[in-house]
């Protein structure tokens, strides 16, 4: 009988073919619980209508400000000084990303 495929990591050992019975064993009770679900679903009732924290929402164009309404608020002061360097330009961003990952990269390094 041959052994089974594995590969040494020094953290411990990778079996492809143990990792693959086991996401075709998730994937076969993920369709099972699925297909145990309700059918009572009907398109074009009030069933499609968005339904966000426990309210029914008039215009379904709810943007993040809604959702965390309460933390922007409690932020807003720190939020206003912020706006200024606020361009919309990803460019800029980007470049931030960049340096901010340059100096956490020399820090965790050092």
């Amino acid at each position: 009988m041959t052994e089974a495929i594995k590969i040494e990591t020094g953290q411990g050992y990778w079996a492809p073919l143990i990792f693959v019975v086991a996401l075709l064993g998730v994937l076969i009770l993920a369709v099972l619980i699925w297909s145990r679900g309700r059918r009572e679903y009907k398109r074009g009732t009030e069933q499609e209508l968005p339904f966000l924290s426990g309210e029914k929402v008039e215009n379904p164009r709810v943007g993040a400000l809604h959702l965390y309404w309460g933390l922007a608020e409690a932020l807003r002061p720190l939020l206003e000084r912020l706006r200024g360097w606020h361009s919309g330009n990803i460019n800029e961003y980007a470049g931030w990303f960049l340096v901010i990952l340059a100096v956490v990269v020399l820090l965790v390094l050092a």
